[in-house]
């Protein structure tokens, strides 16, 4: 999506949520950005929680289905968890320019992109077969340096279960307690003095 809305005092000026009274939402076109519609609404008080995110919650028609990318002042508390709730990319910004908007929305294909690469390495992390047949590698230290969501269960638990191997060598700060007490393997060890562990992990007969 293209669409920025942005809360503003009654004047149109950035300010923070709690003296908003205006959504403006803005579009990507072919000359920069333009603002394609308002919307007036009541201050949200900061009283008590269930009335702040009732209030909050109103809002949300007024801004639109089509757009999922809020800007503006401060934004925190009752309210900021009420728009991150409904998937809005949330932004405090200092001026509403082209610019502004353009960085934005590079921010966002970014983050995109980044998490993208996140899932590849997260669905692809399992050991790789050497030039040896039937040997297998795992870093899992540099595995998890770069993706600490991957577990060690992640990454090997279906590999060990469905993979015919001769030998598993992995580099870890330790073995995974469910591999060294699992009693189905033999687990050979040399560390470092620096705390890596390389194994060499077989099944037993």
């Amino acid at each position: 999506m293209n669409k920025i809305a942005v809360f503003t005092d009654r004047d149109g000026k950035l300010c923070e949520f709690f003296d908003a009274e205006r959504f403006m939402v803005f579009d990507r076109a072919k000359k920069g950005w333009e603002k394609i519609r308002e919307a007036s609404f009541e201050k949200v008080i900061p009283s008590v929680p269930a009335q702040t995110r009732q209030s909050t919650e109103a809002l949300l028609p007024l801004i639109g289905g089509s757009c999922d990318i809020l800007a503006g002042g401060t934004l925190v508390g009752i309210p900021f968890s009420v728009f991150d709730r409904e998937g809005y990319h949330i932004f405090e910004i200092s001026e509403i320019n082209d610019g502004i908007f353009d960085g934005i929305m590079d921010d966002l294909r970014s983050a995109d992109a980044d998490a993208a690469a996140k899932e590849a390495i997260i669905r692809d992390a399992k050991p790789v077969e050497t030039s040896t047949p039937g040997v297998y590698y795992l870093d899992l230290i540099a595995l998890q340096k770069e993706c600490r969501e991957v577990s060690s269960k992640k990454a090997m638990m279906g590999f060990l279960k469905d993979t015919p191997f001769l030998e598993l060598r992995l580099v870890c700060k330790h073995i995974p307690p469910w591999i060294e007490n699992s009693g189905a393997y033999n687990v050979q060890t040399v560390s470092d003095d620096g705390g890596t562990v390389t194994a060499v992990i077989t099944r037993k007969c």
